[in-house]
């Protein structure tokens, strides 16, 4: 008996066919696992029961006491600590300025006259040679420091 060559390659798919169908297309027994509101009265270990063939067994999470600890989208606490502390400025004394209108002053790259604020000091006083700041009815001198040495 002389069969063709489609047919042949048909009844090859076919087989192949139900036997995946057959083993992994199975219904599927839903894991039991016992709710937390229900009270066992027996808490004795058993033994794991070896699986039937074909079913994998899946690992009960619930038991495993895991936790994400290790989130890539949070940085590490060393990092968020600095990036909330308020970095410390020390204002420097630049340069003092005399026109028309009074003195100016250059503090750490701004320009300010008397009675403007830097940062939570108040600019109380412009000398020919020092500038006066205060907050909190305390005092700072900052003078101008000779860059030349």
């Amino acid at each position: 008996m002389k069969v063709s060559k489609p047919i042949l390659i048909t009844i090859i798919l076919a087989i192949l066919f139900a036997g995946y169908t057959l083993l992994f297309t199975g219904k599927k027994r839903p894991a039991t696992v016992p709710s937390p509101n229900a009270k066992t009265t027996e808490m004795t270990p058993q033994a794991p029961r070896p699986a039937p063939a074909g079913d994998i067994l899946k690992p009960d999470v619930s038991k495993m006491n895991l936790a994400w600890r290790d989130d890539p989208f949070f940085l590490p606490k060393s990092v968020t600590d600095r990036k909330t502390q308020k970095p410390i400025m020390v204002p420097k004394l630049v340069a003092i300025m005399e026109g028309k209108k009074g003195r100016l002053a250059i503090i750490g790259g701004e320009i300010v006259k008397k009675g403007d604020r830097i940062g939570d000091e108040k600019v109380a006083e412009i000398d020919r040679d020092k500038v006066v700041l205060t907050r909190n009815k305390t005092k700072r001198i900052l003078s101008i420091e000779d860059i030349g040495q």
